[in-house]
């Protein structure tokens, strides 16, 4: 598992920070190989590598790849595979079944990139893309993830292809394929993990030189030791992170399947962190380094151009400082103009690239790009040194996945508000060292079993600090814990106020615990005095409780972390995380502008700091005692220790003190 305090580097493409897009010829979209025109392609190549493209992900389209057609005989028998009306020969069974046509294609493709000094992420069975499946003829009326001839032929085409450009120079790593859950269903886990495992050793056989990424989206967290009848979660990040080298995140804003991702406008602090919480956690909890594989916005009703751009900006900021790989754009460029499915189908597939529908104007996305390069350009090292995180934040069962994501992103922004790092972690897996704990919205009664609760007391009993939110959880051990007795337990009607830190606050929670304290000190309540928030003595540790699912709460409601709306709920964390507060160099006290912290040497930290407002940020950062301000980059002048932020963008602080 990733080290809380010191996770690791950027991992299997290397130290830089990768700039790119997901790429498909601008004339023909997915049809982009049966409709081959070089001279297009050669064109896009020359306006991506003006923009400082460093990767390009590209997809042979699976049925233009293998054209496979099954014969059938009486009554419906399946007889023969062949090709071109013919019976596979000996030759085209070893090649694969991969036509040679389209093979040189894709090394025509490859060549031209290595010339423009690209590299391509290689998405070997696009059986699934922008909503709309993709298979050759032989397979079409089967399951494509479970069927064993059509997984035959995929593991065939897999070794055959990578065989054949494992020598290029251009190629950065191989993935199964573009989002392959969603090309068919499995019934249960194993099936899941076997279609993987089968496609990524098929890809290291032919190249154990390269890394194998994930290409997924929509993995949510799950352990081998978890029955969970709640969710039906067959495609793990931890089983990801045991058969695939990288990571990938496809953090869309407004994504249907992500609840707490449709709530607030792409302008907000909770859509500029979405990339980074997606990544994270599939960082965090597969122990691999993640790259940010797909981000984009669906469209024109979603956001303006400008929008978009300011968008992009935050969101290579804060993936470059939390250690993510890179970032790609879907996509490279509109496809707007083409009339065949799935650009026929689906509205949001049309316009997300970072040129117009001339395929020759930057959008204002690709001077976002283009301007992340040119800032990286001078520094030392275009990657930071891993950024110190102080608290863990520990996921627990029985969540459906959208609850795991409101949690795990509402405790990320509430940290990052209050002003320290987390990591992520799942309560099934090997605790990870840490001094403070957070478990926000644990649910029902095996949320956390009682050796997992047990392991998180043992830390606190000797020195470290819980916090944990309840939704409708049922604990045990929990008086002598908590140091609070249950008098009753019952629905709760309306809203959940209480007061602490001189505001009233207002949440929700289905469920209303009568509490009485015997032990514990209640540093919030309800207007009768029922305890909301509490603190009590464990051992040489402190556990705080908060019986509400603040986290998830928060997950679902607009503007609840930005805005005139918003209530600072991360005030509560900073009454329970003193100890991590009191290991930072920097402190900005502006919930609107957020920082990490990269120790360099022990006289040395780099500092970036992003400021989520609409304007610009004159900010006094609160250092530690002895430590100064030596530079910034961008350079700017610092008077008086005062430092200018523009509107959604950053910069970084390079702090100067005495040996820590």
């Amino acid at each position: 598992m990733a080290n809380p305090v010191l996770p690791e580097s950027r991992g299997v493409l290397g130290d830089r920070f990768e700039l790119g897009c997901n790429y498909w010829a601008s004339h023909a979209g997915v049809h982009m190989w049966s409709q081959w025109d070089e001279a297009v392609v050669r064109r896009d190549l020359d306006h991506l590598a003006g923009l400082g493209v460093s990767l390009l992900r590209v997809f042979p389209l699976w049925p233009d790849f293998q054209p496979l057609e099954l014969h059938r005989t009486y009554q419906g028998a399946a007889r023969e595979l062949q090709i071109d009306g013919h019976p596979l020969t000996a030759a085209e069974i070893e090649g694969g079944a991969i036509s040679p046509r389209a093979l040189e294609h894709f090394k025509t493709l490859a060549d031209l990139a290595h010339r423009h000094g690209i590299r391509l992420g290689v998405g070997l069975i696009t059986g699934w893309m922008s909503g709309e499946i993709f298979a050759p003829p032989a397979f079409a009326d089967r399951n494509l993830l479970t069927d064993p001839l059509a997984v035959k032929w995929q593991i065939r085409f897999a070794r055959a292809f990578v065989r054949a450009l494992r020598g290029h120079p251009a190629i950065a790593y191989w993935e199964p394929g573009n989002e392959c859950n969603g090309m068919a269903t499995v019934e249960n886990r194993e099936q899941a993990w076997h279609w993987v495992n089968s496609l990524a050793a098929a890809i290291r056989a032919e190249d154990p030189s390269r890394p194998v990424a994930s290409g997924m989206h929509g993995i949510w967290p799950g352990s081998d030791r978890e029955f969970d009848p709640y969710r039906k979660n067959f495609w793990t990040i931890q089983d990801q992170g045991e058969l695939v080298d990288l990571m990938t995140s496809h953090p869309y804003p407004h994504s249907p399947s992500k609840k707490p991702a449709r709530v607030d406008p792409i302008g907000g602090i909770r859509s500029h962190f979405q990339a980074v919480v997606e990544s994270r956690m599939y960082a965090d909890l597969s122990g691999k380094p993640c790259l940010v594989e797909e981000l984009g916005v669906f469209g024109p009703m979603f956001a303006d151009e400008a929008s978009k751009a300011a968008f992009l900006r935050m969101a290579l900021w804060n993936t470059w400082a939390h250690g993510a790989s890179g970032l790609l754009w879907w996509c490279g460029f509109e496809q707007s103009a083409l009339t065949r499915s799935p650009y026929d189908w689906i509205a949001w597939e049309r316009e997300l690239g970072l040129f117009k529908a001339d395929h020759a104007t930057p959008k204002p996305v690709a001077a976002s790009l283009a301007a992340f390069g040119k800032f990286l350009a001078p520094l030392p090292s275009p990657a930071l040194t891993p950024f110190t995180r102080q608290a863990v934040c520990l996921l627990g069962r029985s969540m459906e996945a959208s609850e795991s994501l409101e949690n795990a992103w509402s405790a990320f922004l509430l940290a990052k508000q209050a002003g320290f790092d987390l990591s992520f972690s799942f309560v099934g897996d090997p605790l990870p060292e840490g001094e403070l704990y957070l478990l926000p919205g644990l649910k029902e009664a095996d949320g956390i079993s009682r050796g997992e609760f047990a392991r998180i007391l043992e830390r606190v009993e000797g020195g470290g600090t819980l916090y944990l939110s309840i939704d409708n959880a049922s604990l045990s051990p929990f008086t002598e814990v908590f140091g609070l007795e249950v008098r009753g337990r019952e629905e709760r009607e309306g809203p959940l106020a209480f007061l602490f830190g001189g505001h009233r606050f207002e949440t929700r929670s289905a469920l209303r615990l009568s509490l009485a304290p015997c032990g514990a000190e209640v540093l919030a309540a309800e207007a009768d005095g029922n305890p909301v928030f509490t603190k009590h003595a464990y051992g040489k540790g402190e556990v705080y409780l908060l019986v509400a699912p603040v986290e998830k709460v928060l997950g679902g409601k607009p503007r609840a972390f930005d805005g005139e709306g918003a209530d600072p709920f991360y005030t509560m964390y900073e009454a329970f995380a003193k100890g991590a507060l009191a290991k930072r160099f920097l402190r900005t006290g502006n919930p609107e502008v957020t920082a990490t912290e990269h120790p360099v040497s022990n006289t040395r930290v780099d500092a970036v700091l992003l400021n989520h407002g609409a304007g610009e940020c004159a900010l006094d950062p609160v250092l530690r005692p002895g430590w100064r301000i030596a530079s910034t980059h961008p350079p700017q002048e610092i008077r008086g220790g005062r430092i200018k932020i523009a509107a959604r963008d950053g910069v970084v602080v390079h702090l100067e003190g005495p040996p820590t």
